[in-house]
């Protein structure tokens, strides 16, 4: 029985993840799926305590009925914390489907483990940007982590802002760690495993931002 270890596997991934490809069963998945969950739905719930990004709905105080204006903050609030739930859930799920597809012969509990990193990096990163959103009050393309700030020197286009600004620091770390991982527990070359990750991060760049896009279209902003 291997233990899932988070710190070791963000740290040195070949070694954690060998480890991991030799056992049987993993220990204490489902327990930081679980943590994972709850520390999203906290920084989710503060977001909407504090009222970050909340900067367009705030601009109408005068041209709107203060009942509206209530309706509008508490739908934002809730569209928050179902971002907070799901937003951790989709990562994870995405990631283990999509390399199921190419990688059947692991497990669904060791897929299930490597998607979770992703997960837990891109909540590092809401993290790391929620004094950044608070203080400065910029928003996430403007984030210092990703390349929106870059992309909006050179065009305003509003998906293509998106979808540049869900590259980060962050993800770039989780499609490392993925790598490794899928090279330690499979015998596809690792040219073979680099483009089945960046096509798996392509389709999640793409579907992140389509979905930020229509919700800010919306006039949620999650």
């Amino acid at each position: 029985m291997h233990q899932v270890r988070i710190l070791e596997g963000l740290l040195n991934p070949f070694a954690y993840f060998e480890k991991l490809h030799e056992s049987e069963k993993e220990k204490g998945l489902l327990l930081r799926i679980a943590a994972l969950i709850g520390l999203s739905l906290l920084l989710a719930a503060g977001s909407a305590y504090l009222g970050i990004h909340t900067e367009e709905i705030m601009k109408l105080m005068d041209t709107v009925g203060r009942e509206k204006l209530e309706s509008a903050k508490l739908l934002f609030g809730i569209g928050g914390l179902l971002s907070g739930l799901l937003s951790p859930v989709f990562t994870i799920l995405f990631f283990t489907f999509v390399f199921r597809v190419f990688f059947y012969e692991i497990g669904w509990s060791k897929l299930f483990t490597i998607g979770l990193f992703p997960a837990i990096l891109l909540f590092f990163q809401k993290a790391l940007n929620f004094p950044l959103f608070y203080f400065l009050g910029i928003n996430s393309e403007s984030s210092p982590f990703g390349f929106g700030v870059l992309i909006q020197l050179v065009t305003d286009q509003a998906f293509l802002v998106n979808a540049l600004s869900q590259v980060t620091i962050f993800l770039i770390w989780s499609a490392w760690i993925q790598m490794a991982a899928l090279k330690k527990m499979s015998d596809k070359t690792m040219k073979s495993i680099i483009g089945i990750v960046i096509f798996a991060h392509f389709i999640f760049i793409l579907v992140t931002a389509a979905f930020v896009l229509l919700t800010q279209n919306l006039g949620i902003l999650l």
